[in-house]
Formats: structure tokens, C-alpha cells, sequence
């Protein structure tokens, strides 16, 4: 069986049909009454995946699929043309605004670039370095643009644009096993919380306000993601046997387990904004498709959809902030970055081209209209691009 949605039907001498979907429709000729075969091909913009199960079918296949429409990206001016990374770009996150945009790189600087209102492209704000040290992971804290939170092997640290002040925060030290570039970040009652992972499964909380760690939870195995719900009040972490766990912030506790067979080796978990989807990703390149994951029982053992666009680790994967695209890439292998449409499962085939290479990607992001699409590579560029379907 080819991957997509596919209807099985079966013709007038009982042989199978599973290529293309077939329906029968009454075609009039005068007073003679014909059956005419009517052939439907599936989207130009579908792309299979191999054989075996259909990209995301599991869990769409009770849903009215609205097909995407074919996706275009344009490429515009890098957006730090201006000012390029020595190394890696290993972080690119938008404001909330869109106007500002923030990159961190392995040359150990976190650069901030702004566009006016009149000028279609990016230009340098400022930059911090982080002496001898790469630059993980930064994040515009999501209480404002004026403050982000950037991440070293030094630990972590909080930057002030408008005042630059640099503060090292000392509730998660790398000498205690804290990886702070694992750092997620989320919202609560208006108050601004940070989620490191450590080793043996902790998984710690802290208030960047009070600057105090709230909870430390502890989980079996070696926990490999996070990612805060858009309320703040639950926390979904994923660990290396893909089994994910929902805890309950207020409480401490996790109130729900989700495990699935076909999961393992998971490296990375993404949460849409209105939690109604969530993926995992793995080592083998497999991205697994949640839909129908909350629940009031405890342990659950729920089916994902599966998507093999990839084959290679996942280590960059989120949603766009409208929920209708799922965004997977890999750094281990070129131009290894793809697009699912979360309407219908199927991967967008039409991007990226021979003719846009993207190199290796590293990070992405897309800006809150989802309009935009940021994507930092190995060569130190923040690759920009227009998204119109």
C-alpha cells in the first residue's frame, strides 16, 4: 500500500483497488443510464512517506480531511545578514510582536535583530557575549521582549535588553547536573516559569520572578523533553522509552502516563498552542502524532499517527503558533527539515527545493502569525522565509 488516505474499494470483478481512491458516479447520456469510474489523485502537494502506515491516518481517520492547500515560501534576506554567526546558529525564536528577532550561536554570542515598521528586513540591535562558552538556547521570556533567558555549558543566565544587565540565575548549576540548555519556558497566573532537566530522571521548576525553585519531579528513565501547557498549570515531559508524562504543576504530581509500542527513543516532545495536538520525536527520525491524548484515566495506551519524512534524529520540532503545520527537522544530514500539514497528516512536498538549500539545520521557529519561517543553520546563517498557502 502507497502512504496517504486512501479508500479501499473494490472493482466489478472483486479485485482490490488500494492505489487511488474510486468513486461511482451516474452519468446521464440521453435516456441510457451509464456507471462512469471517476479517478481522484491525491493532492500535488502529498508526499509518501514509503510503505507502511499513512502519514498521521491513525488519528485522523474519523475526521472530515480539509486538504492544505499547496504551501509557498519565499526566501527573503537572511535575517542576520547584518551581522552573521562565526558558527552555528543553535537558537532563533520571534517576539511575540514579530519585529524582534534573537539567535544564539556556538560563537558564543546571543544577537538581537529588530525590523521597522517600514524597512522589510532585519537589522542588529545588540548582541551579548558569553565568554568562552557556546551559546545553547535563548528565549524571549514570555512576560515581554525586554528580557530573555540564554543558555551555556556556564549555566543560566538572564539578559536585560533595555537596561543590559546580565544575571546569572543559580537555581539550576551545571555542577549539579542541571543541563541548562534543555530549559523551557512558561507562563502561570502572570508569572514567568522555568523547566530544566537534570540526570536520573528530575525534571526541575523554578519562578523567575522570585528567582526560586518551586518543585523538583522525578520521573523513571532518563527524561528527554519538556514543554509547558499554554496555561502554565500542566507540564508534558517525554523520556527515552517515549513514554510521556502530564503533571500537574499546582499539585506536583503527574496525573497522567501516556505509552505507546510504536514509540522509542524519543529525543524531543512539541505541545500545540490550544494543547490539542502534541508530537514526539525520535532518534530514527519518526514523528509521532498525538490527537485525542488527554484523558481522565491514569495510564493510557493510546495510538499515535506515525510520519517517517525523516531519517535521521529529530532535534528541532514545534508547531506554528495557529496549530495547522508541524514543523521536524535533523542536523544530522543536509536539508533535513520538513512541513506537515496537521489537517490531513501529509508531509508538504513542494519545500524545501534543490534550489533553496537550507544546509544543516539547527533551529527554526515561526514568527506568531505564522507567516514567517526563521531557520538557523551551520553556516551561521538565519535563513528567512515568507509563508503564504
Amino acid at each position: 500500500m502507497r502512504d496517504g488516505f486512501i479508500r479501499e474499494d473494490r472493482s466489478n470483478d472483486g479485485a482490490q483497488v488500494s492505489e487511488t481512491q474510486k468513486v461511482r458516479r451516474l452519468v446521464c447520456d440521453g435516456a441510457e443510464k451509464k456507471l462512469k469510474l471517476v479517478t481522484q489523485k491525491r493532492p500535488k502537494w502529498a508526499v509518501d512517506d514509503g510503505p507502511g502506515t499513512p502519514a498521521f491516518a491513525t488519528g485522523l481517520s474519523n475526521r472530515i480531511l480539509n486538504r492544505r492547500k499547496r504551501l509557498s515560501l519565499t526566501k527573503l534576506a537572511d535575517a542576520n545578514v547584518s551581522c552573521p554567526s562565526a558558527g552555528v546558529v543553535s537558537s532563533t525564536k520571534f517576539d511575540k510582536t514579530g519585529r524582534l528577532l534573537l539567535t544564539g550561536g556556538s560563537d558564543g554570542h546571543a544577537r538581537i535583530f529588530v525590523r521597522e515598521h517600514s524597512d522589510p528586513s532585519y537589522s542588529m540591535l545588540g548582541s551579548f557575549h558569553n565568554m568562552n562558552a557556546p551559546v545553547q538556547k535563548v528565549d524571549f521570556l514570555p512576560s515581554g521582549s525586554n528580557k530573555i533567558l540564554m543558555a551555556s555549558a556556564r549555566g543560566l543566565f538572564q539578559l536585560n535588553i533595555e537596561t543590559n544587565v546580565f544575571d546569572r540565575l543559580a537555581m539550576f548549576r551545571t555542577t549539579e547536573s542541571w543541563d541548562a540548555g534543555s530549559f523551557v519556558l512558561g507562563e502561570r497566573d502572570s508569572r514567568t516559569m522555568v523547566c530544566v532537566l537534570g540526570r536520573q530522571g528530575r525534571v526541575g521548576i523554578a519562578d523567575l520572578q522570585s528567582r526560586c525553585k518551586v518543585a523538583t519531579l522525578n520521573s523513571n528513565g532518563h527524561v528527554k523533553g519538556a514543554v509547558f501547557s499554554s496555561d502554565g498549570k500542566d507540564l508534558v515531559t517525554v523520556n527515552s522509552q517515549g513514554t510521556i508524562n502530564i503533571w500537574d504543576l499546582r499539585m506536583h504530581r503527574c496525573k497522567q502516563q501516556l505509552f505507546s509500542n510504536e514509540v522509542t527513543n524519543a529525543v524531543t516532545v512539541a505541545l500545540s498552542s490550544n494543547n490539542d495536538l502534541l508530537a514526539v520525536g525520535t532518534t530514527n527520525g519518526t514523528a509521532a502524532y498525538y490527537t485525542r491524548w488527554q484523558g481522565d484515566t491514569t495510564e493510557t495506551s493510546i495510538t499515535p499517527s506515525i510520519n517517517t519524512s525523516l531519517n535521521t534524529g529529530i532535534d528541532c520540532m514545534h508547531f506554528s503558533h495557529d496549530g495547522k503545520m508541524l514543523l521536524i527537522s535533523s542536523s544530522k544530514s543536509k536539508d533535513a527539515l520538513r512541513i506537515i500539514d496537521t489537517s490531513t497528516g501529509y508531509t508538504i512536498s513542494n519545500w524545501p527545493t534543490s534550489t533553496t538549500p537550507l544546509g544543516y539545520v539547527f533551529s527554526s521557529d515561526f514568527n506568531r502569525e505564522s507567516t514567517e519561517l526563521v531557520v538557523g543553520n551551520a553556516r551561521g546563517r538565519a535563513l528567512l522565509f515568507a509563508v503564504t498557502s
